[in-house]
């Protein structure tokens, strides 16, 4: 790197080494909020027909936009013996022509059932994202399952299909590929890599994936169970959330299921489920590619705001002999060893017929308030009882949120750990088996991107690919503003640096520049040795002024400025 020689009052001579500017900041907020029916893993929110017409599905907050159609869309049918099916949409970045360059591949979730290319274009491009990445040569690929809730592994098998025909059409075998598992497709990514030892990814980032599994607290279970079993018109939407709970991904993933032996442990596994976590651990975790894993959940052991066992939803509705009569209390899930206690209690007569029903239960950890990516279901549901159906104060909903994806599942970590404060595990990368983690400080909602976040989604993406040879990998052209496709465009000096002297010492004065750090080098000669007079940190001042002793009995004497980027990504 050649030194700009700089010559500023009297005998002080200056070296200033070229810096990087970083201009971007991180302030882009991507939601994957999307309206459907059939969603299960996903914020919710709860959408009433008629009585007790409740169906959790997503709700449409993207900033409305104009949906270009995807350059393609190919249809792709997973190997035997699975036979699922899927799309893959395919938005080219516009510098780009025959083949894919780059390719990012995401993998939808359970919850994006329903979506199309409209819908899943705006989720993926909220705040930007999906232009951004155009905006570096990215070209994306999304997988857009036939069914989500059918077998994981059958969805998995259809991954698989869908890293191959990627393969097949690349333009440079050499370049970055990038494969983003969202929710259930951080796990159908996972054991498609561990299947395919010549998959060429070389980089998989699972985000807030239940890699030991999800949570739907088991009294809303219980809420739909019973509820859904009547036969009256009113509970036929309940009866299809019933069905939804049954799906195969469903019982292959929920850590506790509705079907669970009554006053028994609620962590009974199922057949489905452990026969899946057996097909999963028997793979275990892809080794040859960097694997990233993102939690929306809290790393410091922050809870939600309620206890185990609590009452979170009372409801009682009466209309005498004859009417609707209705009692459902939904507790949160018990903390025991042993001791079953009350998880819900419902009643349903209407007129003279009905029945009733307690389940008692428990499970060994705190679950349905652990650090984790949250989901509102509990509100959801009581905010769509019909008005006329609550008592004023006497029904009531007392939280909003329960844990839906434990911090320690989306990071692969042991369950036992659920309630740790990770943050202060100094070895807590060993009990992962990715090689980069990252959590929330309070818990979010699940697979919601904000700004904290969306920095480790960009540089998983943009990182360890130089498109240009320049030197600097695309993600640190993204953070100095230089052109990732052009060798013409080299870093610069961009600091005024003044001089003066002043008994003796040097005073030195430049602009600072955000994420960077300096070093400041002094010589009593142009070639050396050079000393290190200190290095000073990123700093939000926009300049500085620094003094240094010269050396008395020197003519002159040299100043370089060192300046290098920091890279903001550091927890």
């Amino acid at each position: 790197m050649a030194w700009l020689r700089m010559n500023l009052y009297l005998p002080v001579k200056v070296m200033v080494a070229p810096f990087i500017p970083l201009p971007h900041n991180f302030s882009m907020h991507f939601k994957t909020d999307k309206v459907f029916k059939k969603a299960l893993f996903h914020d919710c929110k709860t959408i009433h027909a008629s009585m007790m017409a409740i169906v959790l599905a997503m709700a449409t907050t993207a900033t409305a936009q104009t949906i270009p159609p995807p350059d393609d869309t190919i249809a792709i049918t997973s190997a035997p013996p699975y036979e699922a099916t899927g799309l893959l949409y395919i938005s080219k970045a516009d510098t780009n022509s025959i083949g894919l360059h780059c390719p990012v591949l995401i993998i939808e979730g359970f919850e994006h059932n329903l979506m199309n290319w409209p819908e899943l274009y705006a989720l993926i491009n909220e705040q930007g994202l999906m232009n951004e990445m155009h905006a570096y040569g990215r070209d994306i690929v999304i997988l857009n399952f036939g069914d989500s809730t059918t077998n994981v592994l059958a969805n998995s098998a259809l991954t698989e299909s869908a890293i191959n025909y990627i393969n097949a059409h690349r333009a440079d075998s050499t370049d970055k590929f990038v494969a983003i598992g969202v929710s259930l497709g951080g796990l159908t990514l996972r054991k498609a890599l561990v299947d395919m030892p010549d998959h060429d990814v070389n980089t998989w980032v699972s985000f807030d994936a239940p890699h030991e599994g999800a949570n739907i607290p088991l009294g809303l279970q219980e809420f739909f169970e019973f509820f859904g079993a009547s036969d009256n018109e009113l509970f036929a939407e309940i009866k299809a959330f019933l069905t939804l709970l049954d799906t195969p991904a469903s019982r292959e993933m929920l850590i506790t299921h509705h079907s669970h032996a009554p006053d028994a442990p609620a962590g009974g596994s199922l057949p489905e489920r452990d026969t899946f976590v057996d097909a999963m651990n028997h793979g275990g975790y892809p080794t040859n590619c960097k694997s990233v894993a993102i939690s929306n959940g809290s790393g410091y052991g922050e809870k939600l705001p309620f206890d185990p066992g609590e009452l979170i939803i009372h409801w009682h509705h009466a209309e005498g002999l004859l009417g609707v009569n209705i009692d459902a209390d939904i507790h949160a899930l018990p903390q025991s060893d042993s001791t079953a206690s009350q998880v819900f209690y419902g009643r349903l007569y209407i007129s003279i017929l009905g029945s009733s029903k307690t389940v008692n239960s428990y499970y060994s950890f705190s679950l349905d308030n652990a650090p984790g990516g949250y989901r509102p279901s509990f509100m959801d549901l009581y905010d769509n009882i019909p008005a006329d159906y609550l008592v004023g104060g006497d029904d009531y909903c007392n939280q909003t949120n329960h844990c839906f994806i434990p911090t320690v599942s989306a990071l692969g970590i042991p369950i036992e750990n659920i309630a740790s404060n990770l943050a202060s595990n100094t070895e807590l990368l060993s009990l992962s088996p990715f090689d980069e983690i990252h959590y929330a400080i309070t818990n979010e909602a699940h697979v919601s991107i904000n700004p904290r976040n969306k920095r480790w989604f960009v540089r998983a993406i943009l990182e360890e690919h130089d498109t240009d040879g320049d030197g600097f990998d695309d993600y640190h052209e993204f953070l100095t503003g230089t052109s990732y496709d052009s060798a013409e465009s080299k870093l610069a000096v961009n600091v005024y640096l003044e001089v003066q002297l002043a008994d003796g010492n040097a005073i030195l004065s430049w602009d600072l520049s955000p994420n960077t750090q300096y070093e400041v080098w002094m010589s009593a000669n142009v070639v050396g040795p050079w000393t290190l007079q200190e290095t000073l940190p990123p700093s939000t001042d926009p300049d500085v002024t620094r003094e240094y002793m010269l050396d008395s009995e020197a003519d002159t004497a040299f100043f370089k400025i060192v300046a290098k980027p920091i890279d903001p990504v550091t927890d």
